[in-house]
């Protein structure tokens, strides 16, 4: 007989006998043998992956593009990947790299300077031929600085100008606007004037009080700078034309005019930029001088600051107060004006948008990025050029959190969940909340969530998520968002065992 045919036989036999033997002990009364089921739970990331791939089910993202990645820094493991190889506008997003790189390249000390230079000095010193107001690009100078700096000057001697305050931009090129902004936001407070010697973003505050008798408007700071003409008309009954502030865009003039109808008792109140940020700066400054005791004679005018002026008197600014207010408020001149000073820094003086860029292509060639596969023209993300992937913020936001000098105020300056900046009502009460810290953007047709965030285990996460090409407004797609980043916060990857009890 065949060995393998003796060999089966053999065994089935001994399994016969052991079964008996297990039906015998039961027919007896002897204890059973309870076979327990193990039941292992759903695999964390798996589930991670089905709810993620749910939310992008929504009717929302059926003509809506989306790329998203994520990847914990801890293994390097991509928890989730959906079309991040996608070439999609950033928008604000882009200030990730803008904020790095100054970081880096400007140092971490870095300050952002403002000087005030006079020259011929004459009658024992306390007079000046002409004073030089000087920017190196500090995007937060405010009229209070200004005031500040006048002080220095009168503390130094000087009690009259007898010329006229000099304005200096010339660090700066002259390119005030982004490659690719749009042309109709002209004046908007989010698309300011880019220059090097910039005070109150470059905007101006109108505000209105419609009383009883007439429609009264003042300007904030006050500045002969500006002009206000009132065309609107004071109504009670009802509205034929609606009530608008607009700058005027031709002529190159920085003219308000109100026009339409306003309802008595109503207030109103609106940011413009203003075309001549540096005139405005030097107007703002020859009020300063004059409240801090002195005169001033002559006029503002824009020139450069000869090699014999001395400088008096010098505002600082730490690029860690403008690396904040840049990622935590979007705002934008911090933006364009921390591009153009990398660019002055490393490329040479005038700073230009173009140097600003190719300074940070250097930056992000150090951490490994192939630079070729991306473009950037401006430092905020305005511009409708910028092209960037999912996975190539990733990368770069794993890249830099590699960098123990940069990373740590890197960091801290971006919104919070629940907290403040522009996530301040984001995701509030949930695992989220006070834990995820990313940077936000907002275009029309598009909206970007990309930072870090940790996991209910303590694993760092960095996740990138563009959504784009919607027609109505973002909000449904920040919520996409959020509820992306909730679930990331309360992830946990630490599998347990559940055993089921016998019956």
């Amino acid at each position: 007989m065949n060995r393998k045919l003796l060999d089966h036989s053999f065994l089935s036999s001994v399994f016969f006998i052991i079964l008996i033997g297990l039906l015998s002990g039961c027919s007896t009364g002897r204890r059973s043998i309870v076979f327990r089921p193990v039941i292992l739970p759903p695999d964390p990331l798996t589930v991670l992956q089905g709810k993620i791939n749910a939310i992008l089910q929504d009717t929302i993202f059926t003509n809506t593009h989306a790329g998203i990645k994520i990847v914990s820094l801890d293994s390097g493991t991509v928890l989730y990947d959906h079309e991040s190889k996608a070439l999609m506008n950033p928008a604000s997003n882009i200030k990730l790299i803008t904020s790095a790189a100054a970081l880096s390249i400007l140092d971490t000390g870095y300050q952002f300077k403002t000087s005030v230079f006079a020259d011929d000095r004459m009658a024992g010193g306390i007079q000046i031929r002409n004073i030089y107001l000087k920017g190196f690009g500090d995007p937060l100078l405010d009229d209070m600085d200004l005031d500040s700096l006048a002080v220095a000057v009168r503390r130094s001697g000087v009690q009259m100008v007898r010329g006229n305050i000099v304005v200096d931009d010339s660090y700066f090129d002259d390119n005030y606007w982004g490659a690719g902004w749009t042309w109709d936001d002209e004046s908007d407070p989010d698309a300011p004037y880019i220059n090097a010697l910039s005070v109150n973003q470059n905007c101006i505050t109108v505000n209105i009080l419609a009383s009883a008798n007439a429609i009264s408007a003042y300007l904030e700071p006050f500045t002969e700078f500006v002009s206000i003409f009132n065309h609107a008309s004071l109504v009670t009954d009802s509205i034929r034309q609606p009530f608008k502030i607009r700058r005027l865009t031709v002529n190159n003039t920085n003219t308000v005019v109100l026009e339409g109808d306003i309802f008595n008792g109503r207030q109103v109140n609106q940011k413009l930029a203003l075309r001549f940020p540096e005139i405005y700066a030097g107007t703002l400054f020859k009020g300063s001088l004059r409240r801090a005791g002195v005169t001033v004679a002559g006029e503002v005018i824009s020139g450069e600051v000869h090699d014999r002026a001395q400088e008096i008197a010098v505002h600082l600014q730490p690029i860690e107060k403008v690396v904040n207010f840049m990622n935590k408020q979007s705002d934008n001149l911090s933006a364009e004006n921390a591009l153009k000073v990398m660019g002055a820094y490393k490329n040479g003086v005038p700073g230009s948008a173009k140097k600003g860029v190719s300074a940070e292509k250097e930056f992000l060639s150090r951490l490994g990025m192939d630079t070729t596969k991306f473009t950037a023209v401006d430092g905020s993300g305005v511009s409708r050029y910028n092209l960037f992937t999912a996975d190539q913020l990733v990368q770069f936001l794993a890249a830099v959190a590699k960098q123990p000098g940069v990373f740590q105020k890197f960091y801290n300056s971006l919104p919070v969940a629940g907290w403040d900046g522009t996530l301040a009502d984001r995701m509030i009460g949930s695992p989220a909340e006070f834990n995820l810290r990313a940077k936000t953007g907002t275009l029309n047709g598009a909206s970007s969530l990309s930072g870090y965030v940790r996991t209910r285990d303590g694993e760092m996460l960095a996740f990138s998520m563009m959504m784009q090409n919607f027609l109505h407004s973002s909000s449904a797609y920040r919520l996409a968002q959020d509820r992306i980043g909730i679930l990331l916060a309360g992830l946990s990857r630490i599998k347990t065992v559940q055993k089921v009890p016998a019956k």
